[in-house]
């Protein structure tokens, strides 16, 4: 049995020397309940700009749908002593720490990119809460189910309270070990509302998403994770991929919409084997609606004054 590691300050320590970690310590041996909190904490901590090592979980995973497409032989080889303690000793929930990641991302997104937000986003700069032609509805007002608009940094605030007060419901979430079936629809959603907030900030304060991004790799981690688990549709995620983070993207267009077309398959033919449109654009997927909280900024201006 590993023994395990004790990862805390000692009396007499200097602040800086409080987070540091000279090696990363295996998943078993962490003395904890939540392992996979402290596991993933200790991997931001050894270096934030490795967000492949961060979203990569510790080992195989154990969800029915990993067990299905691993093939016994893989299988197998995995528990070959030559791969090493680190995935042979282990197997990790995959809702689990899809959950846990979310977690962590919506925690490192009050610092430093809200943080920064704030002091130049507000109320008059920002009276809407925009990602290029796209405008955002705020659930959080209303009654009934009712969507409103508000500020961007209210929008912003709001998101990320709701997104904290789901992860921590005893309702939605009862266990941090074992996540239900039925909670997984949360995961698609959580990050969708996310990603809003990186949207804004890239569109609208360039300056600010670029600064927090060198500093943290937030969206390079929330990128990674959306894209290797499948959370969030590729047409939603209207910053340019080819965007790292370490530089001014001055060329790039605001996401917008297409022109309407009287024949839209043949514009965008079936998604087998066809290729979609490159850019900032946002084109419906067929069979696809948008949702209820993402709509034309214009349009629904136009609504507004009818």
């Amino acid at each position: 049995m590993a023994t395990p590691d004790i990862q805390r300050p000692y009396r007499g320590s200097r602040v800086s020397s409080f987070y540091s970690v000279k090696s990363l310590p295996t998943l078993s041996s962490l003395d904890s309940a939540f392992q996979l909190q402290e596991y993933i904490s200790l991997l931001i901590r050894l270096n934030v700009h490795d967000v492949d090592t961060i979203i990569s979980p510790p080992g195989k995973l154990t969800s029915k749908e990993s067990d299905e497409r691993v093939p016994e032989s893989l299988e197998t080889d995995s528990k070959k002593p030559e791969e090493g303690d680190r995935k042979s000793e282990l197997s990790v929930d995959r809702a689990c720490w899809i959950y846990e990641q979310l977690r962590r991302l919506a925690q490192d997104l009050s610092h430093p990119l809200i943080t920064m937000l704030q002091l130049e986003c507000t109320r008059t700069s920002c009276p809407q809460m925009k990602a290029g032609e796209w405008l955002y509805l705020c659930v959080a007002h209303g009654n009934d189910g009712a969507m409103e608009q508000c500020c961007a940094i209210d929008y912003i605030l709001h998101t990320l309270d709701s997104a904290t007060a789901l992860l921590n419901s005893p309702r939605a979430f009862p266990s941090r070990l074992s996540i239900p079936q039925t909670s997984h629809r949360h995961f698609s959603s959580l990050a969708r509302r996310l990603g809003r907030i990186f949207a804004h900030a890239y569109f609208h304060h360039r300056e600010v998403f670029e600064q927090a991004e060198a500093e943290s790799s937030l969206y390079a981690r929330f990128l990674k994770l959306s894209s290797q688990f499948d959370l969030v549709p590729s047409e939603f995620l209207v910053i340019p991929e080819d965007h790292d983070g370490r530089g001014r993207d001055e060329d790039v267009e605001p996401p917008r919409l297409l022109a309407a077309a009287v024949h839209p398959s043949q514009i965008f033919p079936h998604p087998t084997g066809i290729d979609h449109p490159t850019g900032t654009d946002s084109p419906r997927r067929l069979g696809r609606s948008r949702t209820d909280t993402m709509v034309f900024s214009e349009a629904y201006n136009v609504a507004e004054e009818l």
